[in-house]
């Protein structure tokens, strides 16, 4: 079947079959299937939904794109352990639990998300780090994950490549709150992960996907029968997100943030941080038959960090991946930092009563802290810090946060360029448009004119050329004059 027909089938709110499901992956897989056809799925599979059955099929047919890894000839001397906490703004919490439950006996092999429209993934923030490598060989996942306990990497062209594609498109077309795809994705990953357990934290609020404690334990639900479907035994926390978890948001700020926790004494941690990483991993210790109790769970977890195990399990990581091992006595040259750092203050003094989390994720996006398209280059120094929570008393003495930001001219430049390249020309005459009326009129005077097509190229280059040049020679001009 052709893939607009399966487009075609759903948009009408029919079922899909498997082996729709699955020739339509494949197409994806070895790119018979276009971007444009991803997106038109995807955002039909958003407003039509799918049921178990289609999202099961999904995630066999993407699973199959690649391989699933095999760890019981590892010889590894504890529970290989699987962690996903569901995306939100500010959320480091994978980063923290993965070297947290290393140090305390479990390996935990990570394959993880990037940058999911408000939120940021925890690829992101880690390739923030300068020479971490996110896409290692499979035997440098290996090793990196028996050296220290843990290991992150994206998915690849031997692991679910086809989700890369999905998910990357996705993120830019506003079809990233479907809950089935999000488990669909989610799933994929931890099954080719060869996992057998697997924890998950729920998150509900403005800056997650779930904005309601009801709405998070039906997406649980949901999620609980995907992994029943694959022998996968679940656990589940629930943590808020109507606020931010920490104080800092931003790719390289939280990472500072997650070495400030691991290495920090115990009267410096943040607590609700604290509560929601103890929470977390105690979970996953309970359901791996680590320990017998909650409290016993909580001690082992407090002393890891205590003891300095894990924070030498997440730099021991790092190194396995790429960084220098000077990360771990001073981390401030590994990571970028922005030029402007600001303090942002209200209007008038009071106490913050709420936040729209969201809101404060998408304005990281706008200073560069995120995708806006495909291609985009991401600004790993952007972000807050110092976020103040509700409750806390404010002025115009006393910050809301501190803005990290660099200059935004270029990126706004860049962007218009951009747009003029690769949308219009003048009004609405569109680039794809612009050639193939050439092409046209090089077909139509082969004959007459069999080097016409040099001269109309040439025309074409110069038209964009007179466009796009003025803005460079202003952009040149403002950034000497503002600098």
């Amino acid at each position: 079947m052709l893939a607009q027909e399966i487009i075609r089938k759903k948009r009408d709110g029919q079922k899909l079959t498997p082996e729709e499901i699955e020739e339509f992956v494949r197409g994806i897989d070895d790119w018979s299937v276009s971007d444009g056809q991803i997106a038109a799925l995807t955002m039909a599979l958003l407003i039509k939904g799918m049921d178990t059955d289609e999202m099961i099929c999904f995630i066999n047919a993407i699973v199959d794109t690649g391989m699933v890894l095999d760890w019981s000839a590892a010889d590894l001397d504890g529970p290989v352990v699987g962690l996903c906490a569901m995306p939100g703004v500010g959320d480091k919490l994978e980063i923290i639990a993965a070297p947290v439950m290393a140090a305390c006996g479990a390996y935990a092999p990570m394959i993880c998300e990037r940058m999911l429209y408000h939120t940021g993934g925890s690829l992101d923030k880690l390739e923030g780090i300068r020479g971490f490598t996110s896409r290692p060989s499979l035997s440098r996942f290996r090793k990196a994950l028996k050296n220290s306990g843990c290991a992150f990497m994206s998915p690849t062209d031997q692991i679910i490549p086809a989700d890369s594609r999905i998910q990357g498109i996705r993120d830019v077309t506003a079809t990233v709150n479907s809950i089935p795809m999000l488990i669909m994705s989610m799933m994929a990953k931890k099954i080719a992960s060869g996992l057998k357990t697997l924890t998950v934290d729920m998150k509900s609020g403005s800056g997650a996907f779930t904005e309601t404690r009801e709405a998070a334990e039906n997406c649980a639900e949901k999620i609980k029968e995907a992994a029943d479907a694959f022998d996968i035994k679940t656990a589940f926390t629930y943590s808020p997100m109507d606020h931010i978890i920490g104080s800092s948001i931003g790719n390289a700020l939280e990472i500072q943030e997650v070495w400030t926790y691991l290495t920090c004494s115990p009267q410096q941690r943040d607590p609700e941080l604290h509560e929601e990483v103890c929470r977390f991993c105690s979970a996953s210790l309970m359901q791996n038959a680590m320990v017998q109790t909650a409290e016993e769970a909580v001690e082992k977890i407090e002393n890891a960090l205590d003891c300095g195990e894990a924070a030498e399990r997440f730099s021991r990581m790092l190194y396995e991946q790429g960084v220098s091992a000077g990360f771990a006595e001073n981390p401030a040259p590994y990571l970028p930092t922005a030029q402007i750092i600001r303090p942002v203050y209200p209007d008038k003094e009071g106490y913050v009563s709420s936040m729209n989390v969201r809101w404060i994720g998408l304005s990281v996006i706008q200073m560069g802290g995120g995708h806006l398209y495909l291609e985009q280059k991401i600004d790993y120094a952007a972000g807050y810090t110092n976020m103040c929570k509700p409750g806390m008393y404010v002025s115009p003495r006393v910050p809301l946060a501190f803005v990290h930001a660099n200059d935004a001219l270029p990126q706004s430049i860049n962007l218009i360029t951009r747009m003029i390249k690769t949308t219009s020309l003048i009004l609405m005459i569109g680039v794809v448009e612009v050639l193939k009326v050439s092409q046209q009129i090089i077909e139509a005077n082969r004959t007459a004119s069999p080097n016409a097509a040099f001269g109309i190229y040439l025309t074409v280059f110069l038209l964009y050329f007179l466009v796009c040049w003025p803005i460079s020679l202003l952009a040149r001009k403002l950034e000497r004059k503002w600098r």
